[in-house]
């Protein structure tokens, strides 16, 4: 494939499609801009070439014409002169560089034809590049962001995570300390209640021992 097609190609080309096809879409637009400039700096290499051969044909477009000018006058100072064959030899020479002329002049025009070509497709692939750049910057960017967003999302949910595993060792500690508060009341309870009893018991042993003076006491007087 010539030059021109693959500038052709690259401009034609349709940079969506492309990225749906890649992998890795940062990379394809790097090398996709990597090329491009490898394809811009021959373009432009091409384009100075073309110029120059333009400006060869040029000159030597315009050496024929005047040439063809120098043997029209030759040809009329031999007519004046009444020298018909040095007439006829002076038009032989000004029609065969008339005839060079024309033909350097058509060559001059596809010349022409081509480095507009040139020029044309010069500026259309120095609009994509920077196209290209644009796009790859913006997809970065894209990328940069989605991926923080993603690390951020990943982050709340090991957070959130977090959150429910503390709310669960906080019920575990209020449930630990309502056990533990119902044993101590518990084993209160059980400690007042024997203190109680002790105290019960203290109370009827005094009973029965006064009971037990009383009963002394009566049977005395009555055997008094």
């Amino acid at each position: 494939m010539g030059l021109l097609e693959r500038v052709r190609a690259i401009i034609r080309a349709n940079i969506s499609d492309i990225l749906n096809r890649a992998e890795d879409p940062e990379k394809a637009l790097d090398q996709m801009i990597a090329d491009m400039n490898e394809n811009l700096v021959k373009a432009r290499q091409a384009a100075a070439l073309a110029i120059a051969a333009q400006s060869r044909l040029q000159a030597q477009y315009e050496q024929r014409i005047q040439a063809a000018e120098e043997w029209q006058r030759r040809a009329a100072a031999a007519v004046d002169r009444g020298d018909d064959d040095a007439a006829r030899d002076a038009l032989r020479r000004k029609l065969q560089y008339q005839r060079e002329a024309k033909q350097l002049h058509e060559s001059l025009q596809a010349q022409s034809a081509h480095l507009e070509d040139l020029r044309s497709n010069v500026e259309q692939l120095e609009a994509r590049i920077q196209e290209t750049i644009l796009r790859r910057n913006q997809l970065v960017a894209r990328y940069r962001t989605a991926e923080a967003s993603q690390k951020l999302a990943q982050e709340l949910a090991r957070t959130g995570t977090l959150g429910a595993t503390m709310e669960q060792l906080e019920s575990k500690a209020i449930d630990a300390e309502a056990q533990a508060a119902a044993y101590h009341e518990l084993s209160r309870d059980s400690l007042e209640e024997r203190f109680a009893q002790l105290e019960e018991g203290t109370s009827v042993e005094d009973e029965l021992a006064a009971l037990k003076q009383q009963r002394l006491l009566g049977q005395g007087r009555s055997e008094g």
